[in-house]
């Protein structure tokens, strides 16, 4: 052969030493035309070492051919050099998404036993190997996942053939209906097992992640049946499924003899897509925040299950419509976490960080697959990216629990706590009506003994005149009984009690309408007179050691919620008492109280002798559900602050530490 001979021409001239004559420019002008017409004579042929071990360079020796009929038998192959392709600059074969037949060509020199050409896809449908000698046929191997798996030369995911020793062409004829991209390659069976090994290990970390995140996440689901959980085990079976097909493992665990669900791969990655669907629909809620683009969820949910149907009869067109699908599905997915992110979500942030990064592992193993990216250069992106994702949604999905368990925690605290301001309010209420209604009751006790002496007083004038009764007997003894009973006083007493009467029931109504709040509606107001009226109910109680003092002003009408403005003057004034009260020693206590008309606003105080409230105290007093009291439910001066700005008015405080503390309100007059 002329390579031969170039080659051990070069070499003659290497050992025999024959420097002198490579300066005679002729003899080299002679050496290097021999070279360079060798040249392409030396790509053609391969030649393997009788002792190689590790792969052969196939750079420059594979010469491609596309049958786009898929008709031709090796001795149907043109014999013209010209329609083989021999650009390819290194080993790796490319194609996909058609239902062409790829032909490769490689002439080798086999010196060395116990070599085999790889093939690393093991989802090619069918794959022929042909040994072809000019005197015919010398061996041919036929593989694939579309044949039973017992059929391989050697029992692994990847599709092994041995190569005879001698001179001969090997031919490769590989159909496959999806896209693929693998290096071809050309070593001995102990490299590739130890290679076999390496991958192994990988691969079984990978699996042994995942399937320790579904037993994880579903002990979890169990426990607390959130929907999440169910959609990311899911997602996480069918990732797993699609990854062991795509490896060929589960042709080779799960259905050797059945080669027919190999065909079923672009449904098991719709699948995949699907749950990652729903799980970011339960895990963002979509429905609550983004109705309308869950709505587009849907669509792409109806896409693949459209691709799993059509994958019954056309693979091809399946898994072309997956991938033209999944990488939209996918930059939508990011555009949602954006908008999650914007709306205050807690879990959008690692969602995207989690989803951004498998995206860009699906574009380079998208690329990858249809030749953009060589697969050297990113190993094993897809494995890395999908199981950092899984590990990453499982945090996700735990810290989404562990916040809303402290979001129900916290709901339910607030619940109680208002269910129990609620409760204590209802029973400030009640102690307010009490007021009242003790006051209503001592009155109709006076009123019913001053009316007893009235009854008396009458049946004696109605003496006066019946026949044989003396009439001036029976005056001094009436006059007797007027001296007894006080008249003056009982009169007065009689228009006290039913004045104490009338302002317990109008209290009692005013209490009644805080629970309603359209009952009530603004009116003109004497602010003076509800002073003096709550005054009267105050009164009425026992307070021996603390005496209130007025100086109520000469004032206008203003329109307020009277019974509103009532319950802020008894709360104001409770408080003051409760903070004498709190004093240890009570020694000329007293609440004084005033109003004054300036520059058109009411301005109401009320000062008391009590214990005083610090700086930090006055900025809280207001505040909804503090209090300072034991058994206190700390709505009182919240409700009061609301009231008074209710009318647009305003209230501030006055203190001192053992001092006392005043309380001034301003009302606009409308």
């Amino acid at each position: 052969m002329p390579k031969i001979v170039a080659y051990r021409f070069v070499i003659l001239l290497r050992f025999e030493g024959v420097c002198a004559v490579i300066t005679n420019k002729s003899f080299c002008l002679f050496v290097g035309l021999v070279l360079f017409f060798s040249h392409p004579v030396y790509g053609k042929e391969l030649v393997i070492g009788k002792d190689n071990f590790g792969e052969v360079d196939l750079t420059g020796h594979i010469a491609t051919l596309v049958d786009t009929h898929a008709v031709w038998d090796w001795n149907q192959l043109p014999k013209e050099e010209k329609l083989w392709d021999r650009s390819m600059k290194g080993d790796v074969l490319i194609g996909g998404l058609t239902e062409y037949v790829y032909w490769y060509k490689i002439e080798l020199e086999n010196i060395a036993a116990d070599q085999y050409l790889v093939v690393s896809d093991a989802m090619i449908d069918k794959i022929d190997v042909f040994l072809i000698r000019d005197s015919g046929l010398i061996r041919h191997s036929r593989s694939g996942a579309s044949l039973a798996f017992e059929q391989r030369e050697v029992m692994v995911p990847d599709y092994y053939f041995l190569l005879s020793q001698g001179s001969y062409t090997c031919y490769l004829r590989l159909k496959k209906d999806l896209n693929f991209q693998f290096p071809l390659r050309i070593a001995s069976l102990k490299y590739f097992m130890h290679k076999e090994q390496e991958k192994n290990n990988f691969l079984g970390v990978y699996f042994g992640i995942l399937f320790v995140l579904v037993f994880y996440n579903l002990i979890i689901y169990i426990s607390i049946k959130e929907k999440a959980y169910l959609y990311y085990i899911i997602y996480l079976c069918f990732l797993i499924l699609a990854t062991a097909t795509l490896k060929g493992l589960s042709f080779e665990y799960l259905w050797p003899n059945t080669p027919y669900f190999n065909l079923f791969f672009p449904s098991y990655s719709a699948i995949v897509f699907v749950a990652i669907a729903l799980f970011v629909m339960s895990l963002l809620e979509t429905k609550i925040y983004f109705p309308k683009y869950t709505k587009v969820f849907y669509l792409f949910i109806g896409i693949y299950i459209l691709s799993i149907i059509i994958n019954l009869f056309s693979p091809l067109i399946s898994m072309g419509i997956i991938q033209i699908t999944c990488l939209i599905f996918s930059v939508y997915l990011i555009l949602i976490g954006i908008q999650s992110y914007q709306k205050g979500a807690q879990v959008a942030k690692p969602f995207l960080w989690a989803w951004s990064f498998y995206l860009l592992c699906v574009i380079i193993y998208i690329g990858q697959r249809n030749g953009f990216i060589l697969p050297s250069v990113f190993t094993h992106t897809i494995h890395i990216g999908s199981v950092s994702e899984a590990i990453l949604f499982s945090l996700i999905l735990a810290y989404r629990i562990k916040a809303l368990r402290i979001e129900k925690e916290v709901a339910e605290r607030r619940e109680i706590q208002e269910r129990e301001a609620k409760h204590l309010y209802l029973r400030e209420q009640a102690h307010e009506i009490k007021n009242p209604v003790h006051l209503a009751a001592n009155s109709v006790g006076i009123l019913h003994r001053n009316l007893g002496y009235y009854n008396e007083l009458l049946a004696s004038y109605k003496q006066l005149g019946t026949e044989g009764v003396d009439v001036q007997k029976k005056r001094e003894e009436i006059e007797k009984i007027e001296d007894v009973i006080k008249i003056e006083l009982v009169k007065k007493e009689l228009l006290d009690g039913v004045n104490s009467v009338e302002i317990a029931f109008n209290r009692i109504k005013d209490i009644a309408n805080n629970f309603d709040l359209d009952s009530e509606s603004c009116e003109s107001t004497d602010v003076n007179k509800c002073i003096r009226d709550t005054l009267l109910i105050f009164r009425k109680e026992s307070l021996d050691t603390i005496e209130i003092i007025e100086e109520l002003g000469e004032i206008p009408e203003i329109f307020s919620y009277k019974g509103k403005l009532n319950q802020v003057i008894i709360n104001l004034i409770k408080n003051a008492i409760e903070a004498i009260e709190e004093k240890p020693v009570l020694k000329n206590e007293f609440i004084f109280i005033s109003t004054r008309f300036q520059s058109e606003k009411l301005i109401i105080r009320i000062k008391d002798t009590g214990v005083g409230m610090s700086e930090e105290l006055k900025g809280k007093v207001f505040n909804k559900f503090y209090t300072t009291k034991a058994g206190g439910t700390g709505l009182g001066l919240g409700v009061c602050k609301k009231i008074i700005e209710n009318h647009k008015g305003c209230i501030h405080i006055e203190s001192e530490i053992g001092k006392g503390t005043e309380f001034i309100l301003e009302l606009p007059r409308n």
